[in-house]
């Protein structure tokens, strides 16, 4: 798969990002590391061990690093996600409700990408 298809796959904006990264090798240099990135399985570990200020730092850098390699889809979850647990030690029952569902959202997108990694 080249990496514009990817990037349409993933709901990415291959254009953006190659003005940002200079060139394909460099993007899919970058792109190939973030299937071996651990921040996803962290913030899984801390939101099941209901340790939010950790989910929240997680999301955060999955967050950063969704935006600089231009995975729009991911990074708009993320973005959501990040809000949810801003500033929380605890989540009350609607929170908490609200937060697994973005973090669903979260997943389903992150799964997508790594799927499709597999095939560049």
């Amino acid at each position: 798969m080249e990496l514009e298809e990817f990037y349409k796959q993933v709901g990415g904006n291959f254009e953006d990002v190659k003005r940002r990264l200079f060139s394909e090798e460099f993007i899919r240099k970058f792109v190939l590391k973030f299937k071996d990135d651990e921040t996803f399985d962290n913030l899984i570990d801390a939101f099941n061990k209901v340790d939010y200020k950790e989910a929240f730092r997680f999301i955060h850098t999955l967050k950063g690093t969704s935006v600089n390699l231009g995975f729009d889809d991911l990074y708009q979850a993320s973005c959501n996600l990040t809000e949810c647990l801003r500033e929380k030690e605890n989540l009350n029952d609607e929170e908490l409700e609200e937060a697994g569902k973005l973090l669903q959202i979260v997943k389903d997108n992150y799964q997508k990408i790594i799927e499709l990694i597999v095939q560049l």
